[in-house]
Protein backbone atom coordinates (compact mmCIF):
# COMPACT_ATOMS: atom_id res chain seq x y z
CA UNK A 1 0.00 0.00 0.00
CA UNK A 2 1.54 3.80 -0.91
CA UNK A 3 2.16 6.08 2.36
CA UNK A 4 0.21 8.61 0.92
CA UNK A 5 -2.97 9.10 -1.77
CA UNK A 6 -4.24 11.85 -3.46
CA UNK A 7 -8.01 12.04 -2.94
CA UNK A 8 -10.53 14.84 -4.38
CA UNK A 9 -12.03 17.47 -2.26
CA UNK A 10 -15.78 17.58 -2.21
CA UNK A 11 -16.53 19.45 1.08
CA UNK A 12 -15.21 20.52 4.60
CA UNK A 13 -17.48 19.35 7.59
CA UNK A 14 -18.30 20.96 10.75
CA UNK A 15 -15.46 20.07 12.66
CA UNK A 16 -13.12 21.36 10.33
CA UNK A 17 -12.56 18.09 8.63
CA UNK A 18 -12.03 17.85 4.96
CA UNK A 19 -14.31 15.43 2.88
CA UNK A 20 -12.55 13.41 -0.05
CA UNK A 21 -13.83 11.58 -2.83
CA UNK A 22 -12.18 8.05 -3.60
CA UNK A 23 -11.00 6.64 -6.70
CA UNK A 24 -14.27 4.26 -6.08
CA UNK A 25 -16.57 6.69 -5.17
CA UNK A 26 -16.91 6.58 -1.39
CA UNK A 27 -16.74 9.94 0.10
CA UNK A 28 -15.35 10.29 4.14
CA UNK A 29 -14.18 12.89 6.65
CA UNK A 30 -10.07 12.88 6.58
CA UNK A 31 -8.55 15.38 9.61
CA UNK A 32 -6.12 17.65 8.39
CA UNK A 33 -2.69 17.46 10.19
CA UNK A 34 -1.59 19.85 13.23
CA UNK A 35 -1.06 23.29 11.45
CA UNK A 36 -2.13 22.79 7.97
CA UNK A 37 -4.92 25.46 7.51
CA UNK A 38 -7.82 24.71 5.46
CA UNK A 39 -11.71 26.27 5.26
CA UNK A 40 -14.59 27.32 3.22
CA UNK A 41 -12.82 30.45 1.69
CA UNK A 42 -10.23 28.00 0.13
CA UNK A 43 -12.64 25.35 -1.35
CA UNK A 44 -14.43 28.41 -3.36
CA UNK A 45 -11.35 30.61 -4.44
CA UNK A 46 -10.87 29.19 -7.72
CA UNK A 47 -14.33 27.16 -8.99
CA UNK A 48 -12.62 26.03 -12.22
CA UNK A 49 -9.83 23.56 -10.58
CA UNK A 50 -9.60 20.65 -8.91
CA UNK A 51 -8.55 20.59 -5.39
CA UNK A 52 -6.95 17.42 -4.00
CA UNK A 53 -5.76 16.34 -0.27
CA UNK A 54 -2.55 14.43 0.06
CA UNK A 55 -3.15 11.65 2.78
CA UNK A 56 -1.12 9.83 5.10
CA UNK A 57 -1.81 6.09 5.43
CA UNK A 58 0.70 5.55 7.76
CA UNK A 59 -1.14 7.20 10.71
CA UNK A 60 -4.26 5.65 11.90
CA UNK A 61 -6.48 7.14 11.74
CA UNK A 62 -5.72 9.05 8.00
CA UNK A 63 -4.65 12.44 8.21
CA UNK A 64 -4.11 15.04 5.44
CA UNK A 65 -0.64 16.67 5.18
CA UNK A 66 -1.00 18.70 2.14
CA UNK A 67 -3.52 20.54 0.20
CA UNK A 68 -2.81 20.88 -3.74
CA UNK A 69 -5.16 22.54 -6.52
CA UNK A 70 -4.84 20.95 -10.25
Amino acid sequence: MADEIKQLVVGISREGEVIVKSNRGRIYPVKLSEGLEFGCEDLFRDPEREIYAVIDTNVQPWECVSIEYL
